[in-house]
């Protein structure tokens, strides 16, 4: 099966951990600072992904069963907004 590219971009102003997951498996993660932007790889064309706190490991934000090829981490009147596209 051919892996799909998808492009994180952190516009908060933490450092963020992203993690991509097929069913309960970890397929791939990366960290970014602010302003930065990565690249990730999904097994397929579903997948979750979870963004944490780079310093404590907390979910920020999550998308279940998602089909984005990009993903925005955003922040919004002090709360974290995941957008995808």
């Amino acid at each position: 099966m051919a892996e799909t590219e998808i492009t994180f971009h952190n516009k908060a102003e933490i450092r963020v951990q992203a993690q991509i997951f097929t069913g309960r498996t970890l397929v791939s993660t990366c960290v970014a600072g602010p302003g930065e932007i990565r690249v990730l790889l999904a097994e397929s064309v579903r997948y979750d992904i979870y963004l944490k706190s780079g310093a404590t490991g907390w979910v920020l934000a999550r998308k279940l069963d998602s089909e984005a090829k990009t993903i925005t981490l955003s922040q919004r009147e002090g709360r974290y907004v995941i957008t995808g596209g």
